[in-house]
């Protein structure tokens, strides 16, 4: 009997080491990290999350970042289950083209730590909201298009496309243009009288103030952002001035012409042109 009792005690001896030498001790487990709004504009806050995990607890998790590789810079995160949030303040994001730079370093009850992937994000880089633009000023007499962002961010522009009289006629480059901005195109007719200007920013028809004419504004994807289309002009020579959109988005005759700045409103409605 005493030697089973010894065999026993051998025995709980070697399953308990077994035990104590299978635990797990080391980093803990970061999973599904993610960060709304995923579409970051300046004055937003960031919320960024992700499950941590440890077989044996105590976790604690900070959500470091830095903003166009400066200094990094760290804020506490909450826990909800599994799940800790932290979030990146107003002031992370002060200005369109920054690039933060964002991760988690989770800690446990091991005093063992983990780094998270690192994730970024440019501030400003907002999915493009082509109703946004319209056109806003048209010339005959100066030969050029305006186009104008109404709208309260900014929109990149590559990509979109004019049709003059139903054939393609310019195409944009890469370029932004920001709430309140114009974007000034002259036709390929008066490059002499522009020395120097943006080859990229002339279109290539002329431009008359004469007769009928259409004017139509593409998203890179082929929808219709804005169409201008004179079906009955009253003939007679030129309309005294530019095409521009009043305060009120209504068409006037412009007797000063405003080329890359805001509209002179006009008296003379043009709205009898686009009717039959």
């Amino acid at each position: 009997m005493k030697k089973y009792l010894v065999l026993f005690a051998s025995l709980a001896m070697i399953l308990s080491s077994c035990v104590e030498d299978n635990k797990y001790t080391g980093p803990s487990s970061i999973e599904g990290m993610t960060y709304s709004p995923v579409a970051v504009a300046v004055d937003t806050e960031v919320s960024v999350s992700a499950t941590i995990t440890y077989l044996n607890g105590g976790i604690t998790a900070e959500l470091y970042y830095t903003v166009n590789d400066a200094n990094e810079q760290k804020v506490a995160m909450t826990v909800n289950g599994d799940v800790f949030t932290g979030v990146l303040p107003k002031a992370v994001n002060v200005k369109n083209d920054d690039v933060v730079k964002f991760w988690i370093v989770a800690d446990n009850a091991d005093g063992i730590k983990a780094k998270s992937e690192v994730m970024k994000y440019t501030v400003g880089d907002l999915p493009p909201d082509y109703t946004q633009l319209r056109l806003n000023e048209l010339s005959g007499l100066q030969k050029y298009i305006e186009i104008y962002n109404k709208g309260e961010f900014r929109v990149k522009l590559e990509g979109i496309y004019i049709y003059k009289d139903e054939a393609l006629n310019w195409t944009c480059d890469d370029r932004i243009l920001e709430p309140g901005e114009y974007l000034l195109l002259y036709s390929e007719d008066v490059k002499t009288e522009h020395v120097g200007y943006d080859e990229a920013l002339i279109f290539s028809s002329g431009l008359s103030a004469k007769k009928n004419v259409r004017i139509q504004l593409f998203d890179p994807a082929g929808n219709s952002i804005d169409d201008f289309n004179i079906i009955n002009h009253p003939g007679g020579g030129n309309v005294g001035g530019s095409y521009g959109r009043n305060a009120d988005g209504n068409w006037y005759v412009q007797a000063t012409q405003t080329p890359g700045e805001a509209n002179v409103d006009g008296t003379q409605s043009i709205a009898s042109f686009f009717v039959k």
